[in-house]
């Protein structure tokens, strides 16, 4: 499956650039070349970083991408897709990289099944498939508790959805997918690349699409592993990290005329065990199946046609994490394409996130402040 899934990627890709290629001469072929960027700089009143970069030294790292993405359509019912993002290394704290976020082929046999194969983004979230396009939503941080997860971006696998519209005028849409991701662990006080855990999803996502609202409630099962090499500067002989962990994640958002209100919650169970044979003996160690829990609101106001303010909460707790947070901020609409955006955000971390930040001191406090730029292009 796992050699079949990048042959597959390998055929997007190659298909995509084919297409550019002789595009001109084959006029059933259809494609569009579309782009977007945000340039963000975020400054912090501590030494420590977070949001992996922000200090009280400022930095351009956080939120910033330039992207582009490719849309081909071969027929009426197949299509293929591929996009490119130049972002902040995921494996590592220092330095950019070029990451394929989506690379997959489509199939549509009708308005109301989508089959995609390939690698394409996990819905966890209400913005998941938008994340990297900060035109598309107000915030100019989405709410670290619940968005802030390093790597879990997509999957190498297949999904299949169903949507269709009811007769009160509601858009219902119900995805199965599956698929495997190599997932980067940022862990605290590291300096050289992050352990890499191996994910395998299973998933399914509800959605409905109302005049005024929108709800989706989302689960995703997943097993993992990880090689271990060392424990506690020891070497490890067969040393492995399994784990087994659910994702429940539940979001609705109602607009009025002027307001908006979103809210998110986000359940992960998770039961994991380490073991490997240490000084000659074998040990085993494991943990009791413990939650992660975040929630989020965000209230929004539209002053006008442009200029929308917000505010928002955040809160993540855990046996191991522990932290809350508060955030203003504003959009500024130069073009349809075009926006501005500021945020004030205070953080308290009660108990450390080292998928955050680098705070090794319970009880500290960050404030922060974020400018952006944010562009879509076609």
């Amino acid at each position: 499956m796992k050699a079949f899934i990048h042959q597959t990627l390998h055929l997007c890709r190659c298909l995509a650039a084919c297409m550019v290629l002789f595009a001109a001469p084959a006029a059933a072929v259809d494609y569009s070349l579309t782009g977007f960027g945000t340039v963000q700089y975020t400054v912090g009143d501590n030494e420590a970083n977070y949001l992996r970069f922000a200090d009280n030294e400022g930095t351009l790292k956080v939120n910033s991408v330039l992207g582009a993405q490719l849309d081909v359509q071969l027929t009426q019912t197949l299509g293929a897709t591929v996009q490119y993002v130049v972002a902040p290394k995921q494996d590592n704290d220092r330095g950019t990289e070029i990451d394929t976020r989506w690379a997959f082929v489509k199939w549509r046999p009708n308005d109301n099944l989508t089959f995609k194969l390939g690698r394409q983004r996990i819905n966890l979230y209400l913005d998941a498939e938008n994340l990297d396009v900060g035109q598309t939503y107000v915030q100019a941080n989405l709410n670290p508790e619940v968005y802030f997860n390093a790597g879990v971006l997509n999957l190498d696998g297949f999904s299949a959805t169903y949507n269709f519209e009811d007769q009160a005028g509601r858009y219902w849409g119900l995805q199965a997918i599956t698929g495997n991701r190599d997932i980067i662990q940022r862990p605290p006080n590291f300096s050289g690349d992050f352990p890499t855990n191996r994910f395998e999803f299973n998933g399914l996502v509800l959605s409905v699409d109302g005049v005024d609202y929108r709800l989706q409630l989302a689960y995703h099962e997943a097993d993992v592993y990880r090689e271990i090499t060392r424990f506690n500067g020891a070497p490890v002989i067969n040393g492995s990290f399994t784990a087994q962990a659910a994702f429940t994640n539940l979001g609705a958002e109602y607009r009025w005329e002027d307001y908006t209100l979103r809210a998110e919650y986000a359940l992960v169970d998770l039961y994991f065990s380490n073991q490997g044979i240490i000084g000659g003996s074998f040990r085993q160690a494991g943990q009791s199946k413990y939650p992660e829990q975040a929630g989020n609101l965000v209230l929004i106001r539209a002053l006008n046609e442009r200029l929308a303010v917000y505010g928002s909460w955040g809160r993540f707790v855990s046996d191991f994490d522990d932290q809350y947070s508060l955030a203003i901020g504003g959009r500024y609409l130069i073009t349809p394409s075009q926006s501005v955006k500021a945020e004030l955000m205070h953080v308290v971390e009660k108990n450390t996130r080292p998928q955050l930040s680098d705070n090794a001191i319970p009880n500290t406090t960050f404030n922060l402040l974020s400018v952006n730029y944010n562009w879509v292009w076609q």
